[in-house]
């Protein structure tokens, strides 16, 4: 068997056993679901998932990181500039994905998601960038501040009935952003002298 042949083997195997743990989970808890129903379910060995996965939650990962890539390509093939456009792609290509989001709600495992999420976006974001070195701890936290800041509403909105549009919520995230710092003193402050009320030991 040649590279390529057995690279799209391996594909195959483990969206099999990817697509078996996402229909054991529409009718039994997660956490009740063994590595036997797995296997089972995908009509392959418990050999063959080993090779591919260490453990159930490997599995649920793999499952979750297809979703983060395909939000990540999305994003490149459309490049935003303004923050409403980079949330409103976000939240258009969740509404998307729906199906998935409450798949993992009803196992009580969106933790788990947005956990891996932020981590993932960050991390191919400076792959995409070609970072060598380490950026500094401001933008760092910058960066997981704006995520979580996003998905914060994401899961809300998940909690709340899905009742808003993409655009509602994209709307809602910049306004957060906007006249979240209006109201703060110390926001003003640095808008009107250009420096912080404060001693800037880490900004």
């Amino acid at each position: 068997m040649d590279a390529k042949a057995a690279a799209r083997k391996t594909a195959a195997t483990r969206e099999r056993i990817k697509n078996a743990l996402l229909v054991l989970m529409e009718d039994h808890p997660y956490h009740d679901i063994s590595v036997p129903d797995i296997v089972l379910e995908a009509s392959t060995a418990r050999c063959t998932f080993y090779r591919h996965f260490p453990t159930k939650d490997d599995v649920l990962l793999a499952c979750c990181k297809d979703r983060f890539e395909g939000l990540f390509r999305s994003m490149q093939e459309e490049p935003s500039y303004t923050f409403h456009d980079t949330s409103l792609g976000y939240y258009m290509y969740w509404q998307e994905h729906l199906p998935f989001l409450k798949l993992l709600q009803k196992q009580d495992l969106l933790f788990f998601f947005t956990k891996n999420l932020d981590r993932f976006l960050y991390d191919v974001t400076g792959q995409a960038g070609g970072e060598e070195q380490a950026p500094p701890a401001k933008l760092v936290y910058h960066f997981f501040c704006s995520m979580s800041a996003m998905s914060g509403i994401l899961l809300y909105w998940l909690n709340t009935g899905c009742r808003e549009s993409a655009e509602q919520l994209a709307q809602y995230y910049v306004s957060f952003l906007a006249e979240g710092s209006e109201g703060d003193k110390d926001c003003r402050f640095f808008r009107e002298h250009h420096s912080y009320p404060f001693q800037p030991n880490y900004v």
